[in-house]
């Protein structure tokens, strides 16, 4: 198939999990590395270790991770909502990754993409904006090298405007819709607000957005008569 018209086989999508339990199961650089991606988010990790490396018990201690210091048995799969399959044993890996199937619960396993329900990407964090790269589990590293190049380009400040814009989303949608809606969201996020948020002065920026938000002056243009 030609380049142009490849499709996808793994679709990209955002899972709501914020309070949700994610069970990790492995003791070592593998699951640290998945609780260190799932850290980024609101979900309660529920990591699966026994005999756990030092830096993993490290991670637990800071991050509030509930640590089930035992050998994995399926039990500890009750009431999550994603698995990860993260202990460097493939037979141990895939034996989770079946329990979890079993159960109807999505799970990704290390190194094993023919087992896994779903990919992690290499994620750009602006929270509430995320940017996620993904390759179907065929490079990873390419993965990772598109990432740092998009994360150099984005604003650390992104994030902030995005909260910002979403005070405001429903004062925006009492704008007419059309130009009048999206010259506004246009103007907010290239212009006064955007600027005010990226040298760090909120209140200024709130108050730039109230004045976009009262403005009524019509959309320029010109006519050309011939």
């Amino acid at each position: 198939m030609s380049p142009i018209n490849a499709k996808l086989n793994a679709f990209p999508v955002f899972m709501r999990i914020d309070g949700e339990a994610v069970a990790i199961v492995g003791n070592r650089e593998e699951a640290l590395a998945k609780a260190r991606l799932l850290a980024q988010s609101s979900a309660a990790l529920r990591i699966i270790a026994d005999d756990a490396d030092p830096d993993l018990l490290a991670f637990i201690a800071v991050s509030g991770a509930v640590h089930v210091d035992a050998a994995y048995e399926v039990a500890h799969l009750q009431d999550v909502a994603l698995v990860f399959a993260a202990s460097g044993d493939k037979a141990l890996d895939r034996r989770v990754a079946e329990d979890a199937r079993r159960l109807g619960i999505p799970v990704n396993a290390v190194d094993q993409p023919d087992v896994c329900d779903f990919f992690t990407p290499a994620l750009v964090n602006r929270a509430p904006v995320a940017i996620a790269i993904g390759t179907e589990g065929a490079g990873p590293v390419l993965a990772q090298m598109l990432r740092v190049r998009i994360d150099r380009m984005l604003s650390p400040s992104l994030g902030r405007l995005a909260a910002l814009a979403a005070s405001f989303r429903a004062a925006a949608e009492k704008l007419p819709k059309g130009n009048r809606r999206r010259r506004f969201w246009s103007d907010f996020f290239a212009g006064a607000p955007a600027k005010a948020i990226e040298a760090g002065d909120h209140a200024q920026a709130h108050g730039a957005a109230l004045e976009l938000l009262s403005a009524d002056a019509p959309a320029r243009g010109h006519i050309a008569l011939v």
